[in-house]
């Protein structure tokens, strides 16, 4: 796929994403554009969360595991969004962490259950 193609595959995966965001709660779920690198992630929807999405044909989870971790820093939680081939359903789509990361999700959770 060429550059440009693959750039559009990619923007269209992102957008896809933020429009589910925003139907399932999170309506200031958006973009970040500049592309120099600096933004914790493709998306800003969720405090303190690093969403990366990679929409490509071959995968490279532990490759684009290291750059959603990267792209966190220490402050952020690491998510890997993939969007599997031939998967239309964005909530069907993959939503990958480190098991040293969703522990203490699990933990939180746990408090907050009656």
């Amino acid at each position: 796929m060429s550059g440009r193609r693959s750039r559009d595959k990619g923007a269209r995966a992102e957008r896809a994403v933020v429009a589910w965001l925003r139907d399932n709660g999170y309506p200031d779920a958006r973009r970040y554009l500049a592309g120099d690198g600096l933004q914790p992630g493709d998306i800003d929807a969720i405090p303190a969360v690093c969403l990366e999405v990679k929409s490509q044909a071959r995968y490279d989870l532990p490759g684009w595991l290291r750059q959603t971790i990267t792209e966190a820093g220490p402050d952020r939680l690491p998510v890997l969004i993939v969007h599997p081939n031939g998967v239309a359903d964005v909530g069907d789509w993959w939503a990958i962490c480190r098991l040293s990361d969703f522990l203490p999700l699990l933990a939180d959770e746990e408090r907050s259950t009656p």
